[in-house]
């Protein structure tokens, strides 16, 4: 008896797209005066201390450059000029911890993010 009383939840959850949970604005986690806002438009605009430098379009996939993966998702910017900067998505928001984790393919080496000025990153919550 006490089995039909739970909740049945179906299969049929889906979690946010990627290209969904990356919308907004995003703080580089060592320099808070760092931000990239992600538009909904393919769009990533850069500024330092809240002066523009820089708009890159945006795109998330399986593959970028020479890197491929069913199961990675990665981030591609471009600049005006053609040039393709490769990330590996660590995690965008995992369990609502306003993190983004990145790695930057060409060095491998980290980028985290924050959605709140407010966040404190561990290395639990990337």
């Amino acid at each position: 008896m006490l089995l039909l009383q739970i909740p049945a939840f179906s299969g049929n959850y889906q979690e946010e797209p990627s290209s969904k949970k990356i919308i907004g604005t995003w703080y580089a986690d060592l320099n808070r005066n760092t931000k990239w806002v992600f538009s909904q438009d393919g769009k990533v605009y850069n500024y330092d201390k809240d002066i523009f430098k820089v708009m890159y379009r945006y795109t998330i996939s399986n593959s970028c450059q020479n890197y491929s993966d069913a199961t990675t998702e990665y981030l591609t910017l471009m600049d005006k000029d053609g040039d393709q900067y490769c990330f590996r998505i660590n995690g965008i928001n995992k369990n609502k911890n306003g993190v983004l984790s990145l790695t930057k393919m060409d060095d491998m080496k980290p980028l985290v993010f924050v959605n709140n000025l407010n966040v404190v990153v561990s290395p639990f919550n990337q």
